[in-house]
């Protein structure tokens, strides 16, 4: 997962299905509401692939709504690009953000192993009119981290590896290994920075970097604090997992998950994301971009999405941390899994690894989120209530996190909150917008980027591309790609001396000029 801003802020399309006759277990004498529905969905079979279709062609002057041909193997048919969807409880909660076009992919609720909901919006490929189905593959960037320690977890039942091992074991020589455990990588307190807030990143994120490659890169890096004593989100951590993992093994990292984790789980369309490779079915990945129509002419529905085709960058450094895709029903099939312990008890370890631990309105949940570029992913496990919410999308903006709340509401009974309004276009001129630009320090060894190009304003996180700001007023502006607020503060001179980010979490404004353009 690109970290971006993550150390600053933690911040359907049926009725909800439930069998009244099985109440919802609670771990405390809190009764959740419960859902009702006739006739229950089943847990999906893991499908066949579906034969091979292309979308009819589009003549250039009609709209490009009504043009797909029908997956056969779509569940329900898929929401027209451009086009609102039916409207019932979870699709009126999900139009705004397609209207928006900050949404499109497939999300999925389940509960006591009944579907509640599980359905595709939106493009897989937007310039093609393909649109996403059940079968589309994503890009899940840091949820490949429950799978890296799900790996970790299997190896060492197999007595071929303890936590408690040393770094050195695997990584002779390497600074402080000898006091870095395994445990420490899968809780991230190693203190090894992660690879994208090296000064090298921008330099080495175009070429294929592998283990060795990142270990000697590593090798060259200070420690953040002396392992164990502190806790850091680092992406190395996991890919020194994997690299770990192989050796242990004795075979490649993806066939190591593929035969422990993915056949047994029947899990048959998930693998090792690239951009080179052909990966049938895979979404195209796209970024909130600015998309001004020429003079007096109205956008067309696709650009009014205001979006463009996520940059290149090579993913080959992300083996462990961030380098799987999948489908909507596989990682149900994952969750269901972890939820019969098949593998193993999740519960019963001292931290649950490759996961973080939540709490929804007094019920306690793992929860992993990806984001990539042009891609986002979240999977929310209520272990203790069987009940899972996993949302896919191949639009890198942020609303998977409220949108993933809303659905959680939904499935525990209640009314998914009122959709985000229409943010206003409030515009200031190039030449206001220069007092803004500069770094701002996010954490010490964490810095994002602000500058102006043409008319616009744009923030650069930590190892990512400028991504546009839209403005709200004077001053104060939405990120999409986090979809967050944010303004810009100014002391008693009216300076710019820091951005407040979320309405709390200040980021001083350090000095030197912002990071150059893309």
């Amino acid at each position: 997962m690109r970290p971006l801003l993550s150390l600053v802020i933690f911040s359907l399309v049926l009725n909800p299905a439930l069998d009244a006759r099985q109440p919802l277990p609670a771990p405390s004498s809190q009764n959740p509401a419960t859902v009702h529905q006739a006739e229950p969905q089943q847990p999906p079979a893991p499908a066949p692939a579906p034969p091979q279709q292309n979308p009819a062609p589009v003549p250039a002057q009609q709209e490009p709504t009504t043009q797909y041909q029908q997956n056969p193997d779509q569940e329900e048919q898929p929401a027209p690009l451009g086009q609102p969807p039916p409207v019932d409880q979870v699709d009126r909660f999900i139009q705004p953000y397609l209207q928006m076009g900050d949404f499109s992919g497939c999300i999925l609720v389940a509960r006591y192993a009944r579907i509640l909901t599980r359905k595709c919006y939106g493009g897989a490929n937007y310039e093609l009119r393909v649109v996403n189905t059940l079968n589309t593959r994503f890009h899940i960037a840091s949820i490949t981290k429950a799978f890296t320690a799900a790996g970790i977890v299997i190896l060492e039942q197999q007595g071929k590896l303890h936590t408690g091992d040393s770094l050195s074991r695997y990584i002779p020589n390497f600074p402080s290994g000898d006091k870095i455990t395994i445990k420490d990588l899968l809780e991230h307190s190693s203190g090894i920075p992660s690879y994208y807030d090296i000064p090298e990143y921008d330099a080495i994120k175009y070429k294929s970097v592998n283990f060795d490659d990142l270990i000697a890169i590593m090798r060259k890096q200070p420690l953040l604090f002396e392992p164990s004593k502190k806790s850091a989100y680092s992406d190395t951590n996991y890919a020194f997992l994997a690299y770990i993992i192989e050796k242990a093994s004795g075979m490649p990292y993806e066939q190591f998950l593929n035969d422990e984790i993915f056949v047994p789980f029947g899990m048959k369309n998930t693998g090792t994301f690239s951009d080179t490779t052909l990966i049938p079915q895979r979404a195209s990945g796209y970024q909130p971009w600015i998309d001004d129509p020429p003079s007096g002419q109205p956008l067309s529905p696709i650009r009014h999405l205001r979006l463009r085709n996520a940059p290149f960058y090579d993913k080959t450094i992300t083996t462990g941390s961030g380098s799987l895709y999948s489908t909507i029903d596989d990682l149900y099939l994952f969750y269901q899994g972890l939820q019969s312990k098949r593998i193993f008890d999740i519960e019963s370890l001292e931290y649950p690894y490759g996961w973080g631990t939540r709490e929804f309105k007094g019920r306690k949940f793992l929860e992993q989120s990806g984001r990539d570029p042009g891609f986002v992913a979240r999977i929310a496990a209520f272990i203790d209530y069987n009940v899972v919410v996993i949302v896919l999308s191949n639009v890198e903006v942020g609303a998977d996190a409220p949108i993933a709340e809303g659905l959680q509401t939904i499935a525990f009974g209640g009314e998914p909150p009122l959709p985000p309004p229409e943010r206003p276009a409030i515009q200031e001129t190039a030449q206001s917008y220069k007092i803004y630009e500069g770094r701002y320090q996010i954490a010490p060894n964490s810095i994002m980027d602000v500058r102006v190009n043409g008319d616009h304003l744009f923030l650069r996180g930590p190892g990512g591309n400028y991504l546009p700001l839209e403005p709200t007023g004077r001053g104060s502006f939405f990120y999409r790609q986090m979809y967050v607020s944010m303004a810009f503060h100014r002391d008693d001179n009216g300076t710019v001396d820091s951005i407040v980010w979320g309405g709390n979490y200040v980021c001083k404004k350090i000095p030197g000029p912002p990071a150059p353009w893309n």
